[in-house]
């Protein structure tokens, strides 16, 4: 599997295999299994794993020291036949509240503790406010971030915060636990969240239902503090609609996710153990 082209590009082809091993085996893998399966040197093989857990491709567990591919992997080339592959729940709503709302729509999941957004669908509007897929925003100082914080037990958003502020080299963006707690109870009973930036625009953020081996993700629509304001109520109801419609298209997947990892809480948000994500 790893005799490669001598007109390719050797890093290129090793992650295009690496990606492929994942769809193969469908399973978790350390540096080790993955350096044998695909005869790599096995320092290569860690380069290149570390690289793609840095660019939000891969999770890296640090306690069981295994790699497993994010969301991002799954989104990667939806975009060539939609019809054969935009038809899933996700997506789809993604495309009707962009549709509907006519804003930037923003689909992301919190990748080595930090926020990183897997889909972006543009407002048509040449002021629709611009991101990109990759762009990566602080988990405690942003609404997806706290929002995907909210999904987790208290003990592991204790560590999280223990660890960004630690990691924070400027003392104004520490955060006091007590009050990040305070704020997150909050979020877990409301699901949503309104937020405005410094520079102008603001966002809406709403955390969708947990879903059978899949990162948790958060939808938010970004647009000037103008629209945000005034077509808040208008915004959030379609976005609840269309959580409902993605918890409804998948509630038997959801039912089977109800083991020890897993609190149940008001409408339907769950907490899941932060070492999928922040190990």
């Amino acid at each position: 599997m790893a005799n490669s082209d001598p007109r390719t590009i050797k890093s290129a082809h090793r992650v295009l295999e690496i990606l492929e091993y994942f769809d193969q085996d469908r399973r978790y893998a350390t540096v080790m299994d993955m350096s044998r399966k695909l005869s790599y040197p096995q320092s290569s093989t860690s380069e290149l794993l570390r690289c793609l857990t840095r660019l939000g491709y891969l999770h890296y567990n640090r306690f069981r020291r295994t790699y497993s591919p994010t969301a991002r992997v799954a989104l990667l080339g939806a975009w060539v036949k939609p019809a054969l592959f935009r038809g899933g729940p996700v997506l789809s709503a993604i495309d009707r509240v962009a549709d509907l709302i006519g804003e930037t729509v923003i689909l992301s999941t919190a990748s080595n503790y930090v926020v990183q957004h897997l889909h972006v669908m543009h407002g048509p509007g040449e002021d629709a406010v611009d991101a990109h897929v990759g762009d990566t925003l602080p988990l405690l100082h942003s609404p997806q971030g706290k929002l995907l914080l909210s999904s987790y037990q208290n003990d592991h958003v204790r560590s999280a915060v223990h660890r960004l502020n630690a990691e924070e080299s400027d003392p104004e963006r520490h955060v006091r636990l007590a009050d990040v707690m305070e704020e997150l109870a909050r979020l877990r009973e409301q699901g949503w969240l309104i937020t405005d930036e410094a520079d102008g625009t603001g966002c809406i953020a709403v955390l969708l239902p947990a879903r059978r081996g899949m990162d948790r993700l958060v939808i938010s629509v970004l647009a000037s503090r103008e629209v945000i304001a005034r077509r808040s109520g208008e915004i959030i109801a379609a976005l609840l609609d269309h959580r409902e419609e993605i918890d409804a298209a998948d509630r038997s997947d959801v039912k089977e996710m109800a083991d020890n990892s897993f609190v149940r809480m008001n409408d339907n948000v769950k907490i899941i153990s932060y070492r999928r994500h922040f190990a």
